[in-house]
């Protein structure tokens, strides 16, 4: 690859090549960080399902006031199909108005009166443009000035309403901790309470501090600072956070040198938050410059979830239409492979496997059962070869197709996987004897994403049997590639070279 890749600037050649023995020990968290843990297991909901939702709702109430106005309203000298041309454009006309002046960024919304004044406001400009357009178009008789109003106030009080209403809302979900920001600072001693404090502060705006870590174990790191108790060292914060829903991952050590830093990121980066350095330390020069505030304190980002907001939206869209389009399609053929299962040999059709899955949560994937029933090995550890006397011979035929994957489509439904991203691996798969997350500390980072049905690893060779650490290796690099490069296009473009891949790929039985 040309691109220097995140993991490449953050670990190093020579850490890359660290070589691993033993089987990983389970980290232990101590009875605090586990309780608070366990409260913030539940995700907090996303400001952008709020500004999705009133994007909707706004052009369903436009829209409907607009058909029953037109239709219990004076006479019209407009058919039925130009009035109903006519109410869409006016509900998009609304709703963009209302994306360009702020009216969905949850700031906003969390703001009664400026909530409603933006609301009229963008009202008020949609009218104006759309009789605009009316003028021009030659449609502007007096009948419809007089629709047009009727409209207008028609949508008036249920836009307002809509508001008023999405702000309880909100108000509720963060009284109740479903609607917030969970930040977690790396750090401690008495430089750490001002930052603790501002945070506090800033708790009515959705911020929350879930508790801090600390290398250091002696006086200068006291267990309790302005009412939290210190949850352990960095090791511990990894494992925290795989258990909590955790957003923002915050470095607050002042002065920190460039060596210090990189050590922590380079163990953080395995997580799905945002990073982000106290200004003042010695950041890495890749870092992304990019600057936030709490308080008085300058934060500097340098590393952003790849598919979060916005983006996490789109590429759930993407996953739900295209899954139910490939479901669709593949029926036919998925219902001939069950068939040619059951007649070779006895036992289910579909096989279930514990797979590894976002953020190291194991989950449940779906397969097509390739082996005798009494030969499946649920926990992979022993790897499928060329000649397995475990496989089929319709196994053999759907194994090397990738048809006994059609299933996960099932799980892209469900949310555990996505159609593109890095492929799930059983919990115990390995190579030789060593499992595949002692090959490389970056192995972990795949599950930044969700895993899925197919991914850049795959259409460029990684596919099928992983027999070597140096195979592991290159399967990592390329699914980090995709992580650091997601976009809905490159998701596309792999859906399209996967057919051909699965043509063109040798070591897969």
């Amino acid at each position: 690859m040309n691109d220097i890749s995140i993991r490449k600037r953050l670990f190093g050649e020579t850490h890359r090549r660290r070589p691993h023995t033993g089987a990983p020990r389970p980290r232990l968290l101590g009875g605090q960080a586990l309780a608070q843990a366990q409260r913030l297991s539940e995700p907090s909901l996303r400001p952008t399902v709020f500004s999705l939702s009133l994007f909707m709702l706004d052009v369903l109430i436009v829209a409907v006031a607009g058909q029953v106005s037109f239709a219990y309203g004076p006479a019209q000298p407009l058919t039925l199909i130009q009035a109903s041309g006519v109410v869409w454009l006016g509900a998009l006309i609304l709703a963009v108005t209302v994306r360009l002046i702020g009216g969905y960024r949850f700031r906003a919304m969390r703001q009664l009166p400026r909530s409603i004044a933006l609301g009229v406001v963008a009202m008020a400009i949609g009218a104006l443009v759309l009789h605009g357009f009316l003028m021009v178009s030659g449609l502007d008789a007096g009948p419809v000035d007089g629709w047009l109003g009727g409209w207008a106030l028609a949508a008036a009080v249920p836009l307002l309403a809509v508001r008023v209403g999405l702000w309880l809302r909100i108000r509720g979900l963060m009284r109740i901790g479903r609607l917030e920001h969970r930040i977690v600072l790396v750090g401690g001693g008495a430089s750490l309470a001002p930052m603790i404090m501002e945070i506090d502060k800033e708790r009515g705006k959705g911020r929350r501090l879930c508790g801090f870590f600390d290398e250091r174990h002696d006086l200068r790191s006291p267990s309790v600072i302005e009412g939290y108790h210190k949850m352990g060292d960095v090791d511990d914060l990894v494992e925290f956070a795989r258990l909590a829903k955790i957003d923002t991952v915050i470095v607050a050590i002042p002065h920190a040198s460039q060596q210090r830093v990189q050590d922590l990121l380079a163990r953080l980066f395995v997580l799905p938050v945002d990073i982000r350095v106290l200004e003042g330390a010695e950041v890495p020069e890749y870092s992304r410059k990019r600057r936030s505030r709490i308080g008085p304190f300058t934060l500097i980002e340098i590393y952003k979830r790849p598919v979060d907001g916005k983006r996490a939206v789109q590429k759930r869209i993407f996953d739900v239409v295209f899954a139910t389009v490939a479901l669709v399609l593949l029926l036919p053929l998925m219902a001939i492979i069950a068939l040619l299962i059951r007649l070779e040999s006895p036992g289910p059709v579909l096989f279930r496997q514990r797979r590894h899955g976002f953020n190291n949560k194991p989950i449940q994937v779906l397969k097509f059962r390739s082996m005798y029933i009494d030969q499946c090995d649920p926990t992979a550890v022993k790897a499928v070869r060329r000649v397995d006397t475990r496989v089929t011979k319709i196994g053999r035929f759907i194994r090397r197709a990738s048809i006994d994957e059609l299933p996960q489509f099932f799980n892209v439904l469900r949310g555990e996987l996505s159609l593109v991203g890095p492929r799930p691996h059983a919990m115990a798969a390995r190579t030789g004897d060593i499992i595949y997350d002692q090959v490389t500390e970056a192995y972990s980072a795949r599950h930044k994403v969700k895993p899925g049905v197919t991914g850049w690893a795959q259409i460029n060779g990684w596919r099928g049997e992983m027999n070597s650490s140096e195979k592991i290796r290159a399967r990592v690099e390329h699914d980090l590639y995709y992580i650091e490069n997601w976009s809905l296009w490159l998701d596309f473009k792999i859906m399209v070279m996967t057919p051909w891949s699965l043509v063109t790929t040798k070591n897969a039985y």
